[in-house]
């Protein structure tokens, strides 16, 4: 076989394979593919959107579950004769990562009379522990705030102030007092107003209210039953 006779046998067979792969890739080119309106079409499916619809319930309740779950961990601990506030503070940290919230001082879920249910704050506690006070109570309206400490012989001790949001951080709420009197149940004293502070709404929904203060005091509230409380405390 001459040069010649080389040359023309490399050119054909270059050619066939040229051909066989051309085919090949227009065999797979000409499989079928989802079209654009296809893929948009799909997003719409009846069953794909219940399967969403499904999942979001699925998770939205394991959700509320855990949330309920810790809310009824931090009111029992709450209970416990000595409590332990690296546990109420680490039970407060799971419920602000389960529902996180931002503008809390501006809620109008935090515009009602509560419930002081536990505080670390000595100066409320002396009251609890010696007997001396029923129900301590805060009352919050759009601009003021009124705390109680009922006596249980007649008459308490209440202070009342105003209340603003505060612009730079959207859970503090700044608080002045205005007002304290002293009622003994037949006498009754008007006092100086002990000053003026913040607190900061860590957890907030229809009924629980988890702060800390300026001080780094804790103090967890609960919605009062029918309004029967007078009103609450810092």
């Amino acid at each position: 076989m001459n040069l010649l006779q080389n040359i023309s046998f490399i050119v054909v067979y270059i050619s066939t394979v040229a051909l066989a792969s051309s085919k090949c890739c227009l065999a797979f080119s000409a499989s079928p593919q989802p079209t654009f309106l296809q893929s948009i079409a799909s997003l719409f499916d009846p069953k794909q959107l219940l399967q969403l619809q499904l999942g979001k319930k699925a998770e939205e309740m394991a959700k509320q579950e855990k949330r309920d779950r810790l809310k009824m961990e931090l009111l029992s601990l709450c209970k416990e004769t000595k409590v332990d506030r690296s546990q109420v503070e680490a039970t407060i940290r799971e419920l602000q990562v389960v529902q996180p919230f931002e503008g809390t001082a501006s809620s109008p879920l935090l515009k009602k009379e509560w419930l002081l249910v536990w505080t670390t704050e000595k100066e409320i506690n002396v009251f609890s522990d010696w007997n001396i006070s029923g129900d301590i109570t805060q009352t919050i309206t759009s601009n003021a705030l009124k705390n109680w400490i009922p006596f249980r012989s007649g008459g308490g001790f209440g202070v009342t102030g105003t209340i603003e949001a505060d612009q730079d951080i959207p859970n503090r709420t700044n608080f002045v007092f205005k007002s304290a009197t002293l009622d003994f149940g037949f006498l009754q004293f008007s006092i100086p107003p002990v000053g003026k502070g913040w607190f900061d709404t860590l957890y907030l929904d229809d009924n629980l209210r988890v702060d800390i203060n300026v001080r780094n005091d804790i103090l967890i509230c609960v919605p009062t039953t029918n309004g029967q409380s007078q009103s609450v405390i810092m």
